[in-house]
């Protein structure tokens, strides 16, 4: 079969065909055969790396034909039954388990047993996101020329930002996040974020972006960092660590102030 074209219902189709109406053992357990392979074609296709193909391919086999002996005992065709009745019920649960995976297997799980899997000493991720950090913004950081301060690890913080949070390593962001509000103080001439957030003298809208980012993300980012292992746990999500609006008016104001600098 062309896999692009084949479809589940087919598929299952053809495996009940295999218990039903007269046939040939020899024929049979050759149809059995390229069911069993069509179906690995097909879950490769529609399931890549999620290891189904394998799953399926380990399941138990026709013994009708072993070797070049034709096995034409009642317990070989009862073994062949019962066979393609697990199968089939098998394959009946398959889109249940793809819908599961898509949906609840992180992309650091997924990238991770994709690495141990295929027995390689390296990651490989292929995902989408939106970004955590506007490009636009960490180019304007790049081009920024002040005269005080060097924006390389800003830059490279943001940078990762983005990986983290389009890889699903919400962990990663709270505690990332809180390294760019450690790491920024100076350029609004203070000492530590809770002095920028209480003392900058910015605008009201800036003011609240800016306590916000102080009371509410810090504070996540402490509970993920400085809390020890327990008897349970539960994982942040995106909308947990999700504070990119106003980092992004914290970003503005510390290009608008470089700007200045720079004339200066």
């Amino acid at each position: 079969m062309e896999t692009s074209k084949v479809t589940l219902a087919q598929l299952n189709k053809e495996g009940r065909r295999l218990v039903n109406g007269s046939w040939d053992k020899r024929d049979t357990h050759r149809d059995f055969r390229t069911w069993v392979e069509d179906v690995a074609a097909w879950l490769d296709a529609v399931a890549p790396d999620s290891g189904l193909a394998t799953e399926w391919s380990g399941l138990p086999t026709s013994i009708l034909i072993f070797g070049n002996r034709c096995d034409d005992s009642p317990e070989a065709l009862a073994h062949f039954y019962e066979v393609v009745r697990q199968r089939l019920q098998w394959l009946s649960s398959v889109p249940k388990i793809v819908a599961n995976q898509r949906n609840f297997t992180a992309a650091p799980e997924r990238i991770q047993s994709n690495a141990f899997e295929i027995g390689r000493r390296e990651i490989q991720f292929d995902t989408k996101s939106r970004a955590f950090v506007d490009p636009a913004r960490i180019e304007e950081l790049r081009k920024s020329k002040s005269k005080t301060f060097d924006f390389t690890k800003l830059i490279r913080l943001c940078e990762e930002l983005n990986i983290s949070f389009a890889t699903e390593c919400y962990l990663a962001t709270s505690m990332v996040t809180r390294s760019v509000l450690d790491h920024v103080p100076p350029v609004f001439v203070c000492k530590t974020f809770q002095e920028v957030a209480n003392n900058y003298s910015g605008s009201k809208s800036f003011r609240e972006s800016i306590q916000h980012l102080d009371k509410s993300s810090r504070k996540i980012a402490d509970q993920h960092l400085h809390c020890q292992v327990r008897q349970s746990e539960v994982l942040p999500t995106a909308k947990q660590v999700d504070f990119f609006q106003d980092l992004d008016v914290l970003l503005a104001e510390i290009v608008r102030l470089s700007k200045g600098n720079a004339k200066q």
